[in-house]
């Protein structure tokens, strides 16, 4: 008996141990329920939906608890996952025949293959040896990520469909470059492709969407006014969490939306400066130099031809609101021409720059 003839007379009473991995990919439990162990199953995937909504409604809820709602989400997002794939793969495993195993052990697996690609495309066809198409796959892969972060959210959102359609074809191709495929895993895998691109499709959007509106986001510099600091078409991370857990501090470079007094000029686009002065603080320009509560501030991320050539204040920075300025300090549309700052303006704080990469690195203290 040929070994394909073994695999599919063992087929219907046997399970596919990597399809189980690959099933509960899609969502934890589903592997379980695949492999025959459906309370199982029903629970991680009761647990899985209960721990996302408990953990959001930590973060973004009335109650406001963002170190336990992450701690939660985690559990959701890692450690149910992780533990539902190793799961899975012995819970199929176990009500297999010895001759099933030995048999599926005798060559590439076309499951294992699926499972690689869907984790990262061209994987798969690492494992199997394809390596001119695992380049293929990962290069697309690699181009399209960086869009996705590096893009506005139209944008992102596109390369992120595109990221999923690729993934889509990387393992339709993948599983059938396989050297055995089951007689009638050609149906599963096109079941497991339609449950893949749906799922993938409504999280991931969903999770760009809150990933961009509640955690972080990418920018890019479009002007001069932060100079030496920040060059034009610098790329950065603006963290959005670092607000919700300590206030503002100076000397922090900062993106916010426009005020209503720009806002009356017709701007609409955020603006990017640098925290000077805080609640309460009192600020004065003086002679090329800030005074904050009437001592000299230091800036070593200025060049002293940049030193300020105006005379500004002194006034004292309303509550809940900040003096900012851009590091370009002639050429720079900031607090000296428009006014305080409210805080809620604030979108977050600019953490990183990732691009170019000979100057990619940590902005904090800068």
């Amino acid at each position: 008996m040929s070994l394909s003839e073994q695999y599919s007379t063992d087929e219907a009473s046997n399970k596919e141990p990597w399809l189980a991995v690959n099933l509960s990919q899609l969502l934890p439990g589903i592997g379980q329920i695949y492999a025959g162990k459906q309370l199982k199953g029903c629970f991680m995937l009761f647990s899985y939906f209960l721990l996302i909504i408990v953990g959001g409604w930590l973060i973004l809820g009335s109650t406001y608890n963002p170190l336990a709602g992450i701690a939660v989400l985690s559990i959701a997002l890692l450690v149910l996952p992780l533990w539902s794939w190793f799961d899975a793969y012995f819970s199929a495993k176990s009500t297999n025949s010895p001759t099933f195993e030995s048999s599926r052990r005798q060559t590439k697996d076309a499951w294992l293959a699926v499972f690689l690609s869907g984790f990262v495309p061209g994987l798969g066809h690492a494992y199997l040896r394809k390596w001119l198409a695992g380049i293929l796959f990962f290069v697309v892969f690699i181009v399209t990520g960086f869009i996705t972060v590096s893009s506005n959210l139209p944008i992102a959102v596109v390369a992120k469909l595109l990221q999923i359609i690729l993934a889509f074809i990387a393992i339709y191709h993948v599983y059938n470059s396989a050297p055995l495929r089951r007689e009638r895993s050609q149906r599963a895998i096109m079941l497991f492709i339609a449950g893949y691109i749906s799922i993938s499709v409504v999280l991931g959007v969903i999770l760009s969407v809150v990933i961009r509106r509640f955690v972080a986001e990418a920018r890019y510099i479009p002007s001069s006014g932060m100079l030496p600091t920040l060059q034009i078409n610098d790329r950065l991370v603006i963290n959005k969490l670092t607000y919700r857990f300590s206030p503002p501090k100076r000397g922090d470079i900062i993106v916010f939306s426009p005020t209503e007094a720009l806002e009356n000029q017709n701007f609409r686009d955020a603006f990017i400066k640098r925290i000077i002065g805080l609640p309460g603080d009192k600020v004065q320009v003086q002679g090329g130099q800030v005074y904050i509560n009437d001592q000299p501030l230091r800036e070593d991320y200025i060049f002293k031809e940049e030193a300020p050539q105006y005379e500004w204040g002194p006034q004292v920075v309303p509550p809940d609101s900040y003096f900012v300025l851009g590091d370009n300090r002639n050429n720079s549309y900031d607090s000296h021409y428009w006014g305080f700052l409210p805080s809620e303006n604030i979108i977050g704080q600019a953490t990183q720059r990732f691009y170019p990469f000979d100057r990619a690195g940590s902005l904090i203290g800068k």
